[in-house]
């Protein structure tokens, strides 16, 4: 019997599709779980059948020792077409899902820089599927290897986690987009910007006798931060 599903894959290689494709499957999926990243607490494993994206490719060694026999999906790409959807997230995705401290220092210490650089996340790309197919020698049964350039493959899905075989539709998911710039300039200043308005909310508490016109340029700058 099947006590897990993780998913693998390195971010930005079709997790998001995989975790639709589990769910129509039957199981309860989870993908991106904030809790793992450092010092996991490995609880919140237990309330969920499958789980992928951020941070179990960090951890897949240490959920195959604790939960035993289950199943790994290592989903994979071209690995220049990789690097270019990373370039996005990098600069457009970190906006768009409003990235946190822990998350920086999470791909710092996974993938070895919190920005774009290409020469390492090439060279974390190739070691990592290297030490994942090394790790799992000799253990066919456990590991599923799907390249996305082939699309989701989902009849693979269901002979490897022994379902029966059904045709799901969906359409892609987690599609590029660019990001504002006003957008940029929130996330970029997001931190400065909250004290900023703090600051001057409680000094327009304090002096009543600030004019119209500070009190224009108070509402423009906090409507504009918090979009």
């Amino acid at each position: 019997m099947i006590n897990k599903v993780f998913g693998i894959g390195l971010s930005r290689t079709g997790t998001t599709s995989l975790h639709d494709v589990l769910e129509k499957l039957g199981f309860n999926s989870v993908h991106f779980i904030a809790g793992l990243e450092n010092d996991p607490d490995f609880k919140i494993v237990d309330e969920y059948d499958a789980l992928m994206d951020t941070p179990i490719p960090l951890i897949y060694q240490d959920l195959d020792k604790r939960f035993p026999n289950s199943k790994f999906i290592l989903t994979t790409r071209n690995k220049e077409a990789w690097l270019t959807s990373m370039k996005w997230m990098f600069k457009h995705g970190k906006v768009m899902w409003t990235w946190w401290k822990g998350l920086h220092d999470y791909h710092l210490k996974f993938y070895g820089t919190k920005k774009y650089n290409e020469s390492i996340l090439s060279r974390h790309f190739d070691l990592y599927h290297e030490n994942v197919k090394e790790y799992f020698r000799n253990r066919e049964n456990d590991l599923l290897i799907l390249n996305i350039d082939k699309g989701i493959q989902v009849e693979k899905i269901c002979d490897f986690l022994n379902k029966p075989r059904v045709s799901i539709e969906f359409p892609k998911a987690n599609v590029r987009q660019k990001m504002s710039l006003s957008a940029r300039l929130r996330y970029e200043f997001k931190d400065l910007s909250a004290k900023l308005i703090f600051e001057f909310k409680e000094l327009l508490n304090y002096n009543h006798s600030l004019n119209l016109k500070d009190n224009i340029k108070y509402n423009f700058f906090k409507k504009f931060f918090e979009k």
